[in-house]
């Protein structure tokens, strides 16, 4: 990590904003992003399906991804963790720890979603990305990361199941339950 990498690291965690707005970090600079209540309800809805699908795994949020990559941690809405490697004192999860990610699609981060956090995630290995936008109603599940791509694409509207790969098993999400702006 270099001296510049650590400075916004650092500024990223002393700057205090209201609860309905967060900042990230991107390519182009310190963004502040507001939080809508479609994307709220979303990401609450996946977690509790996961919880209610998936015994012995545990859903997390509100976490960056480590280690950081170009001084970047990525923070999914939501993702999942065996029970045993969850650690409730935690804000940061190893890469190689998590099956899939979900990005819940906001006005703002629409851009990034669909065509720079796909390069991220896959060049970390993360075997399944989901992006669900609540701004069209339909979501896009990225599998088989290779050499920093995504291989494999299915997509659909919010309505029909969305079957994730998770170690042995599938979780299967019902998108109907997922809100629209």
């Amino acid at each position: 990590m270099t001296i510049t990498d650590e400075w916004v690291a650092d500024a990223l965690e002393a700057i205090q904003l209201p609860r309905r707005l967060r900042l990230r970090l991107t390519r182009n600079g310190l963004t502040v992003v507001p939080v809508t209540q479609a994307h709220l309800t979303t990401q609450r809805r996946i977690a509790n399906q996961i919880e209610a699908r998936m015994p012995g795994w545990m859903p997390i949020g509100e976490f960056k991804i480590l280690p950081a990559r170009e001084g970047y941690k990525p923070e999914p809405d939501v993702s999942v963790l065996p029970e045993d490697q969850w650690d409730s004192g935690s804000s940061e999860f190893d890469e190689g720890l998590l099956p899939f990610v979900v990005e819940v699609v906001s006005p703002e981060s629409k851009n990034r979603d669909y065509s720079t956090k796909p390069e991220h995630y896959a060049m970390r290995g993360i075997p399944a990305y989901l992006i669900v936008d609540v701004l069209s109603a339909s979501w896009q599940l990225l599998t088989q990361p290779e050499n920093g791509t995504y291989q494999c694409t299915q997509s659909g509207p919010f309505g029909k199941d969305i079957q994730i790969p998770v170690a042995d098993q599938t979780l299967v999400l019902d998108s109907s339950q997922f809100m629209r702006v």
